[in-house]
């Protein structure tokens, strides 16, 4: 039997509310898993001990488009159907003439950064269909889920051969497809497991001719993205459904200039994430969604700093737990709360969503793996790579 680690914090979130335990706490992990949490900090044998900390789970990036990392800001003066619109924009004309190594560069140093901001979990859509879902197969961290796009002809029968290689099929949007064809991807996505995202309502166009209602009365998407024209009927609906949503505030606010009825999602009570979306437009630094969702909330009368915190970390969404409690695998983020000033704030949660940044990232791990160090902790670091490659 292997032996046991125990990482000592001041403090951190803990649990499926992500309660906050301060006055000091303490991880017990064995064989990459999280054994025990306890209140106050342990002494044993193998301990590690982090000074002016804050342990809490990675965030999640619940909804981007990596590929378009290549040419960063290219076209941004366009209008949204002329930059990403399918099929013939300046996006896809760019990734339509990017080599192989040229998008897995990309997906590389987009991974890399995202890292480094803290963001654990990524899900993202993958343009290109097969050919593209093989440029990384094989080496994706188990948090970093591909949903595949198919790219057109024989949908069905595409997604099938695809479903080997991706963890789901992104809808670019529901219009794009019949009844009949959205019915089928409905049926083979169920019986091989893999789950379905969709852009909803992310343009007043599609809101009106009726996208939602279209892609529900054909299947049943474990996730929409978007959603800024959603109205209270249509909000009520996927909470009565149990569909979560996907918002993406900054990229919204960049293509379109509008945003989604936030405070309106936040009283149905909907189960909500965050994406950054586009990759080449909008940095994936998610504190910054995190910054803009409390202002955006705080003006509407709405004061739930922790609420932010749960959409921030909500990879649940998308079936991967990284809550910090007993049997699940290493999954946390760990925040200097000197660098951040966080640790002299009396509300921990507002000061976290407001004064978290890369600045204060010092250790992510995910799946048990070191994503990310700072260059404070890297004598630390080099020591639980040694603990955790022993399991």
């Amino acid at each position: 039997m292997t032996e046991e680690l125990i990482l000592n914090f001041d403090l951190g979130f803990v649990g499926n509310d992500l309660e906050l335990w301060g006055e000091g706490l303490h991880l017990v992990i064995r064989d990459g898993v999280i054994e025990g949490v306890g209140r106050g900090r342990a002494s044993g044998g193998n301990v590690v001990n982090f000074s002016n900390s804050l342990v809490m789970p990675p965030l999640a990036n619940l909804h981007t488009h990596i590929l378009d990392y290549i040419y960063p800001e290219i076209g941004w003066d366009l209008d949204i159907d002329s930059l990403v619109g399918e099929p013939y924009s300046v996006k896809y004309l760019m990734l339509s003439k990017a080599s192989k190594d040229t998008l897995k560069e990309a997906i590389d140093r987009f991974l890399r950064h995202s890292w480094g901001y803290g963001v654990g979990v990524i899900v993202e859509f993958r343009e290109g269909g097969l050919t593209n879902a093989l440029l990384d197969y094989g080496l994706r961290p188990k948090t970093h889920l591909v949903f595949g796009m198919p790219v057109g002809g024989d949908v069905v029968d595409e997604v099938r051969v695809m479903s080997k290689y991706v963890d789901g099929v992104g809808i670019s949007s529901p219009l794009y497809f019949s009844y009949e064809v959205l019915k089928d991807l409905g049926g083979i996505t169920s019986n091989l497991g893999l789950q379905v995202h969709a852009h909803i309502s992310e343009v007043e166009e599609t809101y009106v001719e009726g996208d939602l209602k279209h892609l529900i009365k054909c299947l049943r998407p474990n996730a929409v993205v978007h959603g800024v024209f959603l109205r209270r009927p249509e909000l009520e609906l996927l909470k009565e459904l149990g569909i979560p949503l996907i918002i993406c505030l900054r990229s919204n606010q960049w293509f379109i200039g509008k945003l989604p009825d936030l405070k309106l999602i936040y009283e149905v009570g909907l189960d909500v994430g965050l994406g950054t979306d586009n990759a080449s437009w909008v940095k994936g630094d998610l504190w910054r969604d995190l910054d803009l969702l409390t202002s955006l909330l705080r003006v509407k009368g709405v004061l739930d700093p922790k609420w932010v915190l749960r959409v921030a970390t909500n990879s649940s969404v998308v079936g991967v737990d990284t809550k910090l409690r007993e049997g699940n695998k290493v999954n946390l983020l760990v925040i200097n709360t000197e660098e951040t000033s966080i640790k002299y704030a009396r509300d921990k949660y507002l000061a976290v969503v407001k004064r978290g940044g890369p600045e204060g990232v010092e250790v992510l791990i995910t799946d048990g793996v070191i994503r990310y160090c700072s260059e404070r902790y890297e004598a630390v670091c080099d020591n639980l790579r040694n603990f955790l490659s022993r399991r």
